[in-house]
């Protein structure tokens, strides 16, 4: 059966549809908080505001580029003004329309009204709506890949060198991308005038920003902190186990069966229309699954087979799986879910007719999904939802009445002990009150390599811990050993509904 529609039909449908994407984008703009992640990347931005240096006078165990990236954004903005996090989700989602623009440029030569958005929204769909270091990577990475696909080989050089500054695992893709440019450069020995001046210009504002936020002064500190071996993870467990199965039996049979789909001869028709059918029920799936998807690894590896197969020539393909492999090696979130359906879309290139009903699906199932599944908070069905009108940082959001509540009592207890901290981890509430007492926003050992110097610093201080959250962080590799450390040589000198003070 025929499903396309006729395009006088076709093309109004597409535009409502663009129209209904940015209401989605506008709304996940404002749409809920969490107390875990959102506030990390802007507590680092306020240090940054109030004079500290980075390295030198708090924590950060991976490279400075994102702080420096983020601080640029939103140098005149005050970290504790009233719509401060709105407007980095707002930056963060430019950003990602960005990043998706250049996905387009690199596996289609061609930007598209309804591809924009879908990639968009599918690019998004698996990340907080948050600054994020993961996402900075990716974004300079793409760049790099832009330069290099039109030969501008200083400028991918020196984007290369940006990536790899956002996040350690980034270090992998800079260094493998970097042989070919250096190959090509070999090769050629000829450099395109205007990618001399984008380079030199790139690379002077890297070397200002390295002197201006005194990187060199604290290289100490930052070799320390980036290159800690005792908090390092292992690169299998983190790189190659989550594309394998526990059981050897089960790795050996998914290897067996990405030969056999090399091998086969299977028209590329036949697995066009597999994930044609496979894309709707892998994003409408997470409904029924508490928001979690299943199987992405897996076919992470599929897709990477299936374009060695029919597209070997397709060097950006490559270079995106890559880069995407890349960006999952951390402590956690090892899946390439956003990666997945780009290159899903690009496998499906020849059946763009579908496109717009995969726009609907997608658009339909991630709202969906974001009002069920929050991040790290209720959902607007099981808790009663409210704007903020009145708290610095987090004005102009649309929260749970239960996160509000937290927030305000948060508030007035650090108007109650001014050098109050909370803990095991609150970078929101620091935002929001404005004050950075210790060196982590999150105390958890891994982000936090000198908490044992640090505490006997803070014997003054007042604590609050969140002992419901507290929980997570008790035990295991995310651990706060500083706050137990508080919990069990300080005295209880009240307790509220969401915190436990301890003090002297």
């Amino acid at each position: 059966m025929n499903i396309t529609l006729k395009e006088h039909y076709r093309k109004p449908i597409q535009y409502v549809l663009g129209i209904l994407s940015v209401i989605y984008l506008c709304f996940i703009c404002i749409y809920s908080v969490d107390q875990f992640d959102l506030g990390f990347i802007p507590s680092i931005v306020g240090r940054l505001q109030q004079g500290q240096e980075m390295y030198k006078d708090f924590d950060y165990i991976r490279p400075f580029f994102t702080l420096i990236f983020w601080d640029c954004l939103l140098k005149w903005i005050p970290a504790n003004s009233p719509y401060f996090i709105l407007i980095c989700r707002v930056f963060f989602i430019m950003q990602c329309f960005a990043t998706t623009l250049i996905f387009q440029k690199l596996l289609f030569d061609k930007i598209r009204y309804e591809l924009s958005f879908l990639f968009v929204i599918c690019f998004m769909h698996v990340f907080p709506i948050m600054p994020w270091h993961t996402v900075d990577g990716i974004f300079f990475g793409t760049i790099s890949l832009y330069f290099y696909k039109r030969k501008w080989l200083l400028s991918t050089l020196v984007f290369l060198g940006i990536t790899a500054l956002t996040k350690q695992s980034f270090f992998i893709f800079s260094f493998g991308l970097s042989l070919f440019v250096f190959w090509d450069i070999f090769r050629k020995r000829t450099f395109i005038r205007k990618d001399i001046v984008v380079a030199g210009i790139s690379f002077l504002l890297l070397l200002f920003a390295v002197f201006q936020y005194h990187i060199i002064e604290n290289f100490t500190s930052f070799w320390h902190l980036v290159f800690n071996t005792s908090i390092a993870s292992s690169f299998y467990d983190s790189s190659i186990a989550p594309y394998l199965f526990k059981s050897k039996w089960q790795s050996a049979i998914l290897i067996c069966f990405l030969i056999i789909i090399y091998f086969a001869k299977i028209k590329k028709e036949v697995f066009e229309y597999i994930l044609l059918i496979l894309f709707p029920v892998l994003v409408i799936y997470p409904l029924f699954n508490h928001g979690g998807y299943i199987g992405i690894n897996t076919l992470f590896l599929v897709l990477g087979v299936l374009f060695l197969k029919y597209s070997p020539h397709e060097k950006n393909v490559f270079f995106l799986l890559f880069l995407g492999w890349t960006s999952t090696i951390s402590w956690g979130a090892n899946t390439p879910t956003f990666f997945v359906f780009i290159l899903m879309i690009k496998f499906l290139e020849d059946k763009t007719r579908f496109f717009w009903s995969l726009w609907l699906v997608s658009l339909s199932s991630f709202l969906l999904i974001r009002l069920n599944y929050p991040y790290f908070s209720e959902n607007v069905f099981s808790s009663r939802y409210i704007f903020v009108k009145d708290i610095p940082a987090v004005s102009g959001l649309w929260i749970s009445e239960q996160e509000y509540e937290y927030i305000v009592e948060a508030e007035n207890l650090e108007k109650e002990y001014p050098y109050i901290i909370f803990l095991p981890g609150s970078p929101l509430l620091d935002v929001i009150n404005g004050k950075y007492l210790d060196r982590a926003s999150w105390e958890m050992d891994v982000e936090y390599p000198t908490w044992k110097t640090d505490l006997p610093k803070l014997k003054a201080h007042t604590f609050a811990v969140d002992e419901k959250k507290f929980s997570l962080f008790k035990d295991g590799f995310y651990k706060s050993s500083f706050t137990v450390e508080v919990m069990k040589n300080k005295k209880i000198i009240k307790k509220t509904k969401h915190f436990v003070i301890y003090g002297e």
